[in-house]
């Protein structure tokens, strides 16, 4: 699992970085848009793009596929 922090990075994250991550087998890449508020959840990689995206708004919890038993509320991560 892997976790990035974006915000004046945001583009270069999602175009360059998703690709790279998912060849590399990073099961789970999550990033922190900063701007938006809202926590982007990539799993499942398949060549160089993942299976599943997901975004989770400051209202909702996440789990961490790593980690079944941890629940993390979006709002936390943003406080």
């Amino acid at each position: 699992m892997l976790v990035e922090v974006s915000d004046s990075s945001l583009r270069r994250d999602r175009e360059l970085k998703v690709p790279l991550y998912a060849r590399a087998g990073i099961n789970e890449y999550w990033i922190v848009n900063v701007r938006e508020e809202i926590l982007e959840v990539y799993k499942k990689p398949t060549g160089s793009a993942y299976a599943t995206v997901q975004q989770f708004p400051r209202s909702e919890s996440v789990t961490p596929s790593a980690f079944p038993d941890l629940h993390l509320f979006v709002d936390e991560i943003f406080a």
